[in-house]
């Protein structure tokens, strides 16, 4: 007799419980024993509904289960990502004159090393088993690849096509281009850590995108999945004009909302949150985000 495996059968819900033989039914001790037997074996069941080992992006699979799971499961440990810049001084003419020995050399480097959270290794395993973009590569493959692992938390899938970055190609080089967040530069280092997976005939170039301060107004470079039009847009909504950022009207800020400074936020974040709370008169305190009569400013 064979199994039939079906996403709508549902697992069972209710473990088959243990009981007590008649003769032991009418002593409360073993009963007791009994209850609590069948309720830890209903607690250690519910956790596996609720957390399926093959299904790592579940909020109760964390640390070293996450580790257990990637590695026994897809074969995949957890990478150390780290940035190293390396300077070599040889050479004549490499140098100013009479600062190092005549026909010397040496290696000099910087970097920093850090352990991937759960966050950033649900991403990456999700960059590399993800299979819904299919099995060739594209732009739209390699778009869809950024868009998920900039945007999808714990390695959880998004509407990928509201965050396409921008993609030119010349040659065999792929240059890539987004909004400058701290996932962001996560996604450089766990490229040139080798920690995702991409064609190996093809090199692959990320550039970064941060807000600018032009003269008190809040600038970037490129719209690219930002509104370029109020129109249809909720009150406090915020879009991209001309290089500009504007709040879309028709919203009383918070005064007790958290405010914005222009050290700390970035494009995607403002993007989610809106402009709604900002402060519709100058703040007087330097750095901070505002909204001038809908164009956000910089105090």
């Amino acid at each position: 007799m064979s199994a039939i495996e079906s996403f709508q059968t549902q697992p069972l819900q209710q473990v088959i419980k243990s009981y007590l033989y008649a003769e032991y039914a009418d002593d409360d001790d073993l009963q007791a024993f009994v209850d609590s037997f069948n309720a830890m074996a209903q607690g250690y069941h519910n956790w596996f509904l609720e957390n399926p080992l093959g299904l790592y992006t579940a909020p109760g699979i964390s640390g070293a289960l996450l580790d257990w799971i990637a590695e026994g499961i897809y074969g995949y440990q957890r990478p150390t990502l780290a940035s190293q810049t390396t300077v070599i001084t040889a050479g004549y003419d490499s140098s100013a004159y009479d600062t190092i020995p005549y026909n010397f050399l040496s290696y000099s480097g910087s970097g920093t090393a850090i352990l991937t959270t759960d966050d950033i290794f649900k991403r990456i395993l999700t960059w590399n088993l993800y299979r819904g973009d299919g099995p060739i590569f594209s732009i739209q493959w390699l778009k869809n690849r950024v868009a998920r692992f900039l945007h999808g938390a714990n390695g959880a899938d998004c509407a990928v096509l509201n965050y396409q970055p921008s993609v030119s190609v010349a040659g065999s080089t792929f240059t890539i281009t987004d909004f400058k967040t701290q996932t962001y530069t996560t996604l450089q280092l766990c490229l040139s850590a080798y920690a995702i997976a991409t064609p190996f005939q093809y090199q692959l170039s990320l550039v970064a995108i941060p807000f600018t301060n032009s003269a008190g107004v809040l600038t970037l470079s490129k719209s690219l999945y930002y509104p370029t039009s109020a129109a249809h847009l909720p009150p406090g909504a915020v879009w991209y004009s001309a290089g500009t950022i504007k709040v879309a009207p028709g919203v009383t800020p918070d005064p007790h909302a958290a405010p914005l400074m222009f050290a700390t936020v970035d494009p995607n974040q403002l993007l989610t949150l809106g402009g709604g709370n900002l402060p519709t008169t100058h703040p007087g305190v330097t750095g901070q985000l505002w909204n001038n009569a809908g164009v956000v400013s910089i105090s």
